[in-house]
């Protein structure tokens, strides 16, 4: 591998695993803690999950989320523009994925509709209302994110392995 292109390889890895883990922890919600939410009075669920939402504010996981949607772009240019063929194309096709589906769906989709629900009594005919609405749409969404975190980490794990294999880097 060339020492000046290395980088380029260890940072598919990393963001490999790391699009994999933000992947999971979707996964988790859209796998089962929703469903859970989903089972008990609508003022159960309401109220765990405007916790749930004001908890993770202030978490890395968030940081992660938006930091990733920043980087992920200039490390794609910084890949087509210093690296040639299938790699460099994988790299570009991991960080659409992931800013348009992790980011782009987070903040467009899944923070208003949390917003919403965070101004609702959980004991209001209104949040029992919107909660089964809120639930559909907001896992369905969770969805896409997971997605896009799969697809993000297959590709930056290939792009890693091509690079690799080719002698690129």
């Amino acid at each position: 591998m060339a020492v000046a292109t290395e980088w380029v390889f260890w940072l598919c890895l990393f963001l490999a695993v790391w699009t994999a883990l933000e992947g999971g922890v979707f996964k988790a919600f859209s796998e089962f803690i929703m469903r859970a939410l989903a089972r008990p009075a609508p003022v159960v669920g309401v109220s765990v999950m405007q916790e749930i939402n004001r908890t993770v504010l202030g978490t890395q996981f968030v940081f992660a989320i938006l930091a990733l949607g920043a980087v992920t772009p200039l490390f794609a240019i910084a890949a087509l523009m210093s690296l040639q063929g299938l790699g460099a194309t994988l790299i570009a096709l991991a960080a659409l994925a992931y800013v348009v589906l992790v980011p782009g769906m987070t903040i467009f989709g899944n923070v208003p509709m949390n917003d919403r629900l965070d101004r609702l009594d959980p004991a209001s005919d209104e949040a029992a209302a919107y909660w089964s609405l809120y639930v559909r749409r907001w896992t369905r969404m969770n969805h896409a994110r997971t997605a896009g975190c799969i697809v993000a980490a297959a590709l930056y794990a290939l792009a890693a392995a091509t690079l690799a294999a080719s002698g690129t880097v």
